[in-house]
């Protein structure tokens, strides 16, 4: 039996790392009201819901140490949105470092993974990728960075962290409507 040793560092890695997680602190909706969408800052890495712009037009992505995003769907109506994305972990830049990558619709996202492992010198970022449509600068704990994402129309974008080998797991789909 062939065991890759990366899913074994990966698995050992986010066990070792679970720790306790920051819980949605969202005040419950208002006696006799219901909430039917995700509150604009979600903070429960447990399940990850669909996030969509705030009243300010901005979406609140987090990642932590456990090598989670708050969400792995985003839904936008419109060209254009903008995304924070802040790192609500403890640790380094260098020991886990997270960013976020926004994809053209149609991206194979492990192939664009593939060749990210290679650009360390650009933050794991290809030089020249014509598949980036935006991204974050690297974060480490306690850090964020927001950007202005432009879209061509209609469609499903993918976005993933290029840290290695982060990608496996933090990643997810910008639809656009």
């Amino acid at each position: 039996m062939k065991i890759r040793s990366g899913w074994v560092v990966l698995t050992t890695f986010s066990l070792a790392c679970g720790g306790d997680e920051p819980k949605n602190t969202a005040p419950p909706p208002a006696s006799g009201s219901t909430q039917t969408t995700a509150p604009a800052v979600n903070t429960d890495f447990s399940t990850p819901v669909t996030l969509k712009p705030d009243d300010g037009g901005v979406v609140h992505v987090m990642a932590n140490d456990a090598m989670k995003y708050n969400t792995n769907r985003i839904e936008v109506s419109g060209k254009s949105v903008k995304i924070e994305l802040k790192h609500v972990g403890e640790m380094a830049l260098e020991t886990m470092g997270h960013n976020l990558v926004v994809l053209k619709a149609g991206t194979d996202v492990d192939a664009f993974l593939k060749e990210s492992n290679e650009a360390k010198d650009t933050d794991y970022i290809p030089a020249g990728s014509e598949a980036v449509i935006a991204n974050t600068k690297m974060l480490g704990g306690g850090d964020s960075d927001t950007i202005d994402v432009a879209f061509d129309g209609p469609g499903e974008y993918p976005f993933v962290c290029t840290f290695p080998p982060h990608g496996v797991m933090m990643r997810g789909v910008i639809v656009v409507q």
